[in-house]
């Protein structure tokens, strides 16, 4: 694919990528909200593969210290880094050819990198030079499903797990104690840019739940979800820091605003139905709240203005966009990370 536009009503998206068949994946860049992606998979070392084109991507997460410092998660492959904003890439090679489904970086150590892997978690204190176990499941088909560091106490990082446990570590993941159980698959968690004791948990058929305080206490926030069929289901949740208490949730719905921490919620209007589309990422801009950017199977979108207007895209390449990243130092440079949709008891 040389290049491809879809024009629609408030302006044009264009993709360009390898256009190679089987290579065509890995992580692409925009440096202008989305308007224009390039494929930013090269790896710089001789060893293993020479691309992540053929990798399908399962985390993108930025260093909280440097912006240009990236980490992408894949399927099998294990961990990459790129210290160039994605002009190229080298694997972490503490890690080996495992499958990696989270990873997390803390603001307090950029030396210290959590990643999570089936049932387990590891954790590198050496700028991921080395990984060690730190947390096993001894049930094998439990699967961890997001790590998030406290970014104004780094030694407290919590887990969410697929079947419903909320995890706790004080002492950066030396030990860890049960802060909750769900009862059921968590998707993912979210922590508040402003105050690192406001957590959401958003799970896979019961919605979502709220702690003010680091977990301790739990309240449900289902009731004011019902009037919209299917958005307990499959949530997906990205703040807008640049406004008080809000955030965009997608689920089987599609895409519901809160601007009050959750108690209650809006639909933000989709070119498509309620319910016709699955929604597989979803990002907010760190400094406007009404940038709003997500990714399905076959196509990207993106608002400027809270959804009045939607641009299209067909994605960049045959896989699906599932992980989209908004660089925290400039809201004009975006990532995406892309997968090929399988059928699969894999948890990606």
């Amino acid at each position: 694919m040389a290049g491809a536009f879809i024009l629609l009503g408030v302006g044009c998206i264009q993709f360009t990528g390898s256009g190679t068949s089987g290579l065509d994946g890995g992580v692409f860049r925009s440096v202008d909200k989305g308007a224009k992606w390039t494929q930013v998979s090269a790896i710089a070392t001789a060893e293993g593969p020479k691309s992540l084109g053929s990798q399908d991507i399962t985390a993108l997460v930025q260093d909280p210290s440097d912006p240009k410092a990236l980490y992408a998660g894949t399927n099998g492959q294990g961990l990459f880094v790129t210290l160039d904003a994605a002009a190229s890439w080298r694997k972490v090679d503490g890690l080996g050819a495992i499958a990696v489904t989270k990873a997390a970086v803390s603001a307090g150590n950029k030396c210290h990198i959590f990643v999570a892997s089936g049932n387990r978690i590891l954790r590198s204190t050496d700028c991921a030079r080395t990984f060690q176990n730190v947390y096993f499941d001894p049930r094998a088909d439990a699967f961890i499903r997001d790590l998030v560091i406290d970014h104004f106490n780094s030694e407290t990082i919590y887990a969410a797990t697929s079947k419903g446990d909320f995890l706790r570590s004080a002492d950066n993941g030396g030990s860890w104690s049960p802060a909750h159980r769900f009862q059921t698959d968590i998707r993912q968690v979210l922590m508040r840019k402003a105050d690192s004791r406001v957590l959401y948990v958003a799970t896979l058929h019961r919605g979502l739940w709220k702690t003010t305080d680091g977990g301790a206490t739990w309240v449900e926030l289902n009731e004011n979800l019902g009037e919209f069929p299917g958005s307990a289901d499959n949530m997906r949740l990205a703040e807008a820091p640049s406004a008080s208490d809000s955030i965009v949730a997608s689920s089987n719905f599609g895409l519901l605003r809160t601007v009050d921490g959750g108690a209650t919620w809006e639909p933000i209007p989709l070119l498509t139905p309620p319910g016709s589309t699955a929604i597989h990422s979803l990002a907010v801009s760190p400094t406007d709240a009404n940038a709003i950017y997500y990714g399905t199977a076959s196509t990207f979108y993106r608002t400027n203005d809270g959804g009045a207007q939607w641009v299209t895209a067909t994605n960049p390449t045959s896989r699906a966009v599932t992980t989209l990243l908004v660089d925290a130092s400039d809201d004009s440079v975006l990532y995406l990370g892309t997968t090929m949709l399988r059928q699969s008891s894999s948890p990606f």
